[in-house]
């Protein structure tokens, strides 16, 4: 001990710990927040498993398997660079992402809803993807940016060259287009908004614009005539500069969405401290299709009349 005291210089102070600043996925946190804290308290952040993955199901393999096609046609899987994906194809990509994600717990609610996304795939290919293949860019697009008390995070489906070469973003949404007035249009807009900002702290500049495809709009039932062009409900345009500009440059729309995602964040962090996950009211409360298919609608202060009634074995 008399030796340390010689020197003095030579002590160090204890090692401070600072918490890591939490980390949010755009979709899978900010937009499953907004759509039900209480589903997303259940699955999202205490790891409970949905008994109904259709969703899941249908979300992946769309996602998985135009990625396939996009670098089917980049050349990536032996074929020469331009050639376009055929039927076969979609069948191929298609039973290899379904066996994958099988191996995962994730499989369809019935082979008619396989056949359904597999139609959806290949009208997609056919109307599509003479005109957009050749523009990609990249695709599983990476963003990531700091906000003040969380990392905020998102993967961009398609990043394609308009008609003059500026870059856009295209996001597939594995669902029917929303009404316009719709919350569920707003936060897909804001989503988008988000990602523009994301794409700036990388690539220093804004995205002229985003495209949102609503690929539920290309469904068909069996006897309909087969989709020759891409139905009006399909595609929906996001003009980031619609709302103006702020002083700092900063489009309006975009300076929305940051602040929407933010206070989203922050209601996120304080339900994970305090643990509690209430059930949305009023105007939050999710559409039918997401009450109907949640594994805890049952006893839910969102639906106090009773709507939901407790299963029991018979």
């Amino acid at each position: 001990m008399t030796a340390w005291r010689n020197f003095p210089a030579s002590l160090v102070d204890p090692e401070t710990h600072t918490p890591p600043r939490p980390r949010f996925s755009l979709t899978s946190d900010i937009l499953s927040f907004r759509k039900c804290r209480r589903q997303y308290g259940y699955f999202g952040n205490d790891g409970f498993v949905p008994a109904q993955a259709v969703q899941v199901f249908f979300g992946q393999i769309i996602h998985q398997v135009l990625d396939r096609c996009h670098r089917h046609y980049s050349g990536l899987f032996g074929y020469p660079k331009g050639t376009m994906p055929v039927d076969a194809d979609i069948e191929h990509y298609f039973d290899e992402v379904d066996q994958a994600l099988r191996a995962h717990g994730v499989r369809p609610t019935s082979p008619r809803e396989a056949e359904q996304a597999k139609q959806i795939l290949k009208t997609f290919n056919r109307i599509e993807g003479p005109v957009l293949y050749p523009r990609v860019l990249d695709t599983e697009y990476r963003l990531e940016s700091e906000r003040q008390n969380f990392v905020l995070r998102g993967v961009v489906d398609v990043l394609a060259a308009d008609d003059t070469g500026a870059p856009e973003i295209w996001d597939y949404k594995g669902t029917d287009m929303p009404p316009l007035s719709s919350r569920d249009l707003q936060d897909y807009e804001w989503q988008m908004s988000v990602y523009a900002e994301l794409y700036k702290v990388k690539a220093k500049r804004y995205p002229v614009r985003a495209v949102l495809y609503f690929l539920n709009e290309l469904k068909t039932k069996p006897g309909d005539p087969v989709i020759t062009k891409r139905p009006k409900r399909a595609l929906y345009v996001v003009d980031f500069m619609r709302a103006g500009v702020e002083p700092d440059g900063t489009p309006t729309l975009v300076k929305q969405g940051l602040a929407a995602f933010d206070l989203t964040a922050a209601d996120i962090i304080t339900c994970k401290q305090a643990h509690r996950w209430d059930a949305p009211c009023g105007g939050d409360v999710p559409d039918d299709k997401t009450c109907d298919i949640c594994d805890i609608r049952w006893n839910c202060a969102a639906h106090p009349s009773g709507r939901y009634k407790v299963r029991t074995p018979v």
